[in-house]
């Protein structure tokens, strides 16, 4: 399987470590809110890279850390801590409890997406105590290990303290630039608005390893003993204790959003160079934005970013999100609104009414595996996942003149990958719809077709509030249960 690797800038073969496992550290979520969905375009994409490795016989290694600390309102060294900004605006006043409240909230949201856990297994729920158990490190459970990686940086001579904070010296790291492709000294003038929060501080780019408890920082409340005074790790070094803590000191394969490209990721490089004076991390992969229909990235301080419930709330099942999501290469730009979840919808329907009546043709008997399609499926998951290329396989497979019961098996065998819940959507059962909705969707018709959409409108929304969603479509209209 080939990736795009940003540090190289081409695409490349996948390296597993000595003992022939692909291990991949996924940048997980600051959980000092709800998750929205420009969040998980990312999370869905490495769970379709990880059943994709999974696919091809790879043996996976996988964690994703929880940031419960230290990622402060601007990626790099100035700002409040996102945690403790949360419990002053959620009314909690206990960042521990605001992490614990948006964890378990980001489990349940993660996995309604028919999400597999970092660990591989596919679950209902997860106690917050259990979470290591499936693959999520919490940077306050790994305090320890931070504390020892960055004595290790210490040691090889690349920090420097002040009365603030301990920093990492930036120009000790010759190839500091590398990831980003900035030239250093364009990296220190993007950085000055930060060099009066410590005018102790060498370089504008150097960053935090650990914060003191002194400054605007002396309230802090989540705070532990170091070598360096008491006080918190940055947000650039949990991710680098995690990661080699848990995975070792070869790591196949690093994932984040584009944005985590000039700062964090470039930090995490030199920290891993700092300590061992080894390129940790093989393949830098980088999903991009989704964004608005106008092409603004997707953020809750924009208010343009809806969280899963209120996707619900509009009446879309959440598969069809996920085909909106995974459907597109991570490479590419998304472009979020009504209409492109709708069409992934109607996508979904159409796939999903063609395994339906296929299913009935064979007697809902399974057959064989259809080899020249599962071939090209996997050519196109091992061509940097070419999914565009593959949710097209999908719908010409449910459209092709093959066995019924081997198209339906074929299908379901594709979607270990696409996780879209196909068998699950062929067990689905019509049900009696109530007396009261039939009414209401004849009534609608007739407003269609005397062309008063006015009324038609009103009727959607009455039949919407009974809990059913109207789609027209060139039969006609289509009525389906709406999904909570």
């Amino acid at each position: 399987m080939k990736l795009y690797n940003t540090l190289t800038r081409k695409l490349e073969e996948i390296t597993p470590n000595e003992e022939g496992i692909v291990t991949m550290y996924n940048c997980g979520p600051t959980v000092y809110s709800r998750q929205h969905i420009g969040n998980f375009r990312a999370f869905v994409n490495w769970d379709v890279l990880h059943r994709s490795l999974l696919y091809n016989g790879y043996v996976v290694e996988r964690i994703m850390n929880i940031t419960d600390v230290g990622h402060l309102t601007s990626d790099e060294d100035f700002g409040e801590d996102k945690l403790e900004k949360g419990a002053r605006q959620s009314g909690m006043n206990d960042p521990f409890k605001v992490a614990d409240h948006f964890t378990n909230l980001f489990i349940e949201d993660f996995l309604s997406l028919n999400m597999l856990t970092p660990s591989g297994e596919s679950v209902k729920e997860i106690p917050l105590e259990n979470l290591l158990e499936y693959g999520w490190i919490r940077a306050t459970h790994s305090i320890g290990e931070i504390i020892s990686l960055i004595k290790e940086i210490e040691k090889s001579g690349y920090t420097y303290e002040t009365e603030k904070a301990l920093y990492f010296d930036v120009t000790k790291y010759g190839d500091y630039t590398k990831l980003s492709g900035q030239k250093l000294e364009e990296k220190l003038v993007g950085a000055r608005e930060d060099v009066n929060v410590d005018t102790s501080k060498k370089n504008p780019a150097d960053f935090v390893l650990w914060f003191k408890r002194v400054g605007e920082y002396k309230d802090h409340v989540m705070h532990w003993t170091s070598p360096w005074g008491d006080g918190f790790p940055g947000w650039h070094i949990e991710c680098s204790a995690m990661g080699i803590n848990h995975l070792g000191g070869f790591i196949s394969i690093h994932t984040g959003g584009i944005e985590h490209i000039p700062v964090h990721h470039s930090n995490e490089r030199a920290q891993n160079w700092g300590a061992y004076h080894n390129e940790i991390v093989a393949m830098w992969v980088h999903n991009e934005h989704l964004k608005s229909k106008g092409g603004d990235k997707l953020a809750k301080s924009l208010g343009n970013a809806y969280n899963l419930s209120e996707i619900i709330d509009l009446g879309y099942d959440l598969m069809d999100l996920r085909w909106l999501l995974a459907s597109i290469n991570y490479r590419m730009p998304i472009n979020f609104s009504h209409e492109s979840l709708e069409g992934a919808r109607n996508s979904r329907e159409t796939v999903m009414n063609r395994l339906r009546l296929l299913n009935e043709k064979s007697g809902n008997v399974r057959g064989h595996l259809l080899q020249d399609y599962i071939e090209k499926f996997k050519e196109a998951l091992n061509d940097n996942l070419n999914m565009s290329e593959a949710f097209a396989l999908l719908s010409s497979l449910t459209k092709s003149s093959e066995n019924p019961a081997d198209i339906v098996a074929t299908a379901l065998d594709f979607d270990k990958v696409l996780g879209l819940k196909l068998s699950e959507s062929l067990q689905d059962v019509t049900e009696d719809i109530p007396e009261e909705v039939s009414a209401l969707v004849e009534k609608r018709k007739m407003a269609r077709e005397q062309k008063n959409f006015e009324l038609s409108d009103i009727l959607r929304k009455e039949i919407e509030d009974s809990g059913y969603f109207v789609k027209d479509t060139s039969d006609g209209q289509k009525l389906e249960r709406m999904k909570k």
